[in-house]
């Protein structure tokens, strides 16, 4: 079974159209229509929004991994109970901006795992100062804040340069951006928030791995 074969299955068990499917990955039918008939294979920001859609492991569409069922109350995405998310290759240097023209996709994601009134975006990782957490390239869910508690992990713009993502740790003036890599080039810096331009423009919530 190819590819296309198991999004079709998979969209049929939830009694999804093409239509269903094409508005939620903001594709044409006639894309959808192309992968389940083998023409054309769905790209990989497209194949990890089926797996989101479906909640199965993306390995299962890739190469038909078996799924292992935890739970027999699943809940799948439609239009009713799923947001759709920006996705960021970055967040430019200079003032935050999350413009529309930054987005390369869109996430769905379950309402259930968001709160009602908070806005949110995903950050795609760049490099691997934070390979221990989340690998190049892995996506993160990003709750839009100007407050990080003393150990969270925090999407951060320091002195107008490209946000970067770390552990913090904050005391009453200062904040410590704490890598964790495998990789001993990175190093802890600290700022200052008087001396220094620190903007904390959200808290990481969630990350959707990727694996070689």
């Amino acid at each position: 079974m190819h590819i296309g074969e198991r999004i079709k299955l998979l969209r049929k068990e939830r009694k999804m159209t093409q239509e269903d499917l094409a508005r939620i990955l903001k594709v044409a039918p006639t894309a959808v229509s192309a992968w389940e008939s083998g023409r054309n294979k769905p790209l990989m920001d497209k194949l990890s929004m089926m797996s989101t859609c479906f909640d199965i492991p993306l390995s299962h569409l890739v190469d038909g991994t078996p799924i292992v069922k935890k739970d027999s109350s699943i809940e799948f995405l439609n239009e009713k109970n799923v947001r759709l998310i920006g996705v960021y290759g970055n967040i430019p240097a200079g003032e935050p901006n999350f413009t529309n023209e930054y987005i390369e996709a869109y996430m769905p994601t379950l309402n259930s795992m968001l709160k009602n009134n908070k806005d949110y975006f995903f950050l795609r990782v760049k490099g691997n100062s934070m390979n221990k957490e989340f690998s190049d390239g892995s996506l993160i869910l990003v709750e839009k804040t100007s407050y990080l508690e003393d150990g969270n992990i925090g999407v951060v713009l320091v002195n107008g340069h490209e946000a970067t993502v770390k552990h913090v740790r904050i005391a009453a003036e200062t904040i410590t951006l704490i890598p964790c890599s495998t990789d001993p080039f990175y190093e802890e810096k600290t700022y200052h928030f008087k001396n220094d331009q620190v903007n904390i423009l959200g808290k990481v919530v969630q990350a959707i791995k990727l694996y070689d």
